[in-house]
């Protein structure tokens, strides 16, 4: 059988005769046949190999929570034919390992701040880890100790960073609404602490003319790690209004009753800003102002400031004129 292998072989690499392309496609294939056989030699040998398994936490308890680093990682040492890594490097994902968190028993007197993860569960973890035969050498730490503090619940407000350049004519109509305007962290005592507020990203609009809803994530770039947030986006409603100008002539009210008080002049002309929708809203009764003479009498006894004292919400005062009036106290 031997040699018949190797009349054979010889045959076929025996290439004299042959074009100088035959002779290359003769040799390539010869060494494609090679390198075929050695692989097949070579991966059918058992390799060891050892792999970095970093863990994941799921099914966390609400009430606790995990001290541990969250870069903890196993090394796993294993023992398989070559074939077998071959093909879980090139098809299979990252190696990660996942705990149960709700599954683990916490130490005797340890009241419930130590949870072990012993050699037998991590056996079983990692077994869930590969689907071809292999052969557990090691795993490094082989026990692993969980430490708990109690978590605590905290409300916390949220500012926006919005900012709004309006279209010509256009205002809000009223102030920004943001839903919700705290959201609800757990952590423990110290970590919530250090937690003051949070602030959305920064969101810039352009000519606008329009209400709209705006949706923004809250950054949280000092939070601590091992801080839950349980909302991650508010909701900005912007209320937009086209506004027109207008003005209203108001008389003045002193603040000293009787009939002998002339004032230059009675009224004050009033310029405010209103929607649109709102102008035919607005009237003469929705507006008091005062002179304010006692103080003026103290003073000077000749000027008195005006005071703007009631006012609808329907409208933005721009201007009141003038500020300032004259008065004369007949006796």
């Amino acid at each position: 059988m031997e040699t018949d292998f190797k009349t054979f072989a010889n045959k076929v690499i025996n290439t004299d005769g042959l074009p100088s392309k035959k002779k290359i496609l003769m040799f390539s294939f010869c060494l494609f046949i090679s390198l075929f056989f050695w692989m097949l030699i070579k991966f059918s040998k058992e390799f060891q190999l050892t792999v970095v398994c970093p863990v994941s936490f799921v099914n966390l308890p609400n009430d606790k929570v995990l001290m541990n680093n969250s870069d903890t990682a196993f090394l796993i040492t294993i023992r398989t034919k070559g074939f077998n890594l071959l093909y879980y490097q090139l098809f299979k994902k990252k190696f990660m390992i996942k705990v149960d968190a709700s599954l683990l028993k916490y130490a005797q007197g340890s009241n419930d701040t130590i949870s072990y993860l012993g050699a037998s569960e991590l056996s079983k973890l990692v077994n869930k880890q590969f689907d071809f035969d292999y052969e557990t050498v090691n795993i490094v730490p082989d026990t692993y100790t969980l430490l708990w503090e109690k978590a605590y619940l905290k409300k916390i407000a949220v500012k926006s960073n919005l900012t709004l350049n309006f279209k010509e004519q256009f205002q809000l109509y009223d102030t920004i609404k943001m839903a919700p305007d705290s959201i609800l962290v757990s952590g423990t005592k110290s970590d919530l602490e250090q937690i003051k507020f949070f602030t959305t990203q920064r969101i810039t609009l352009k000519n606008v003319c329009r209400s709209e809803d705006v949706f923004a994530d809250i950054l949280k770039p000092s939070v601590p790690e091992k801080v839950k947030i349980f909302t991650q986006k508010v909701k900005l409603s912007i209320a937009v209004e086209r506004f027109t100008e207008s003005e209203i002539e108001i008389p003045i009210t002193p603040s000293v009753n009787g009939s002998n008080i002339k004032l230059f002049p009675e009224r004050v002309k009033i310029t405010y800003q209103v929607a649109l929708k709102d102008f035919k809203k607005v009237n003469r009764e929705m507006f008091v102002v005062y002179a304010d003479i006692n103080r003026s009498i103290v003073s000077d006894g000749i000027h008195a400031k005006v005071d703007l004292i009631k006012a609808p919400d329907l409208v933005k005062i721009t201007k009141v004129y003038p500020e300032k009036i004259e008065y004369i106290i007949f006796k």
